[in-house]
């Protein structure tokens, strides 16, 4: 009689391993930025992370613990929404996001210019400016310096540009722009 106990208990719990192993499935790490999936100790960012799994790897899991949150078969636990059914394929990045043409910028505040008749102003520097008065070669502060002078310098607008001066340098006639910033009105 003790042998069938025994014969039906370890049936039961061969059973169960059955049930649970066929519960099974597998899902595959999928991290939109394709960076490896963490692996942590519990069911929660608070826990620590134990191991990484790399992007599209696959994982066996027993289900999910608790909403948003999957256990894997040798221990662990992973966000379901990193998580794909199918596999991903290898990761590809996005296309980065076009730069700039920064004559493109530059033509909307060419288009603003308007000549004058050439007049004399006073540079002004500030402390953001470190005690200078910039002139650069476009009308963008990204443009290549061409000289910095100090407070109370003057030079001849010869035009005017949202925000800039096209102006002349009264020694050497160099030609250049001025943020309106750095002028004294």
């Amino acid at each position: 009689m003790n042998k069938r106990i025994s014969s039906l208990i370890l049936a039961v719990v061969l059973l169960a391993f059955t049930a649970t192993a066929s519960a099974d499935y597998i899902v595959y790490s999928h991290c939109g930025n394709g960076k490896p999936l963490n692996v942590r100790e519990g069911p929660s960012k608070d826990y620590w992370i134990l191991r990484k799994i790399p992007y599209g790897e696959a994982i066996n899991v027993i289900g999910e613990t608790s909403p948003g949150w999957l256990q894997l078969n040798d221990g662990g636990f992973v966000q379901a929404a990193l998580t794909s059914r199918y596999y991903p394929g290898p990761y590809v990045p996005p296309a980065p996001n076009p730069t700039k043409d920064p004559s493109q910028s530059l033509d909307s505040i060419y288009a603003t210019a308007r000549t004058v008749d050439p007049y004399i102003i006073t540079l002004r520097a500030t402390a953001k400016s470190n005690g200078v008065a910039n002139v650069r070669w476009a009308p963008s502060k990204k443009a290549k310096l061409l000289a910095a002078y100090p407070s109370g310098t003057q030079v001849r607008v010869i035009a005017e540009l949202k925000n800039w001066y096209q102006v002349e340098d009264l020694v050497t006639g160099a030609v250049g722009y001025v943020n309106t910033a750095y002028v004294v009105k």
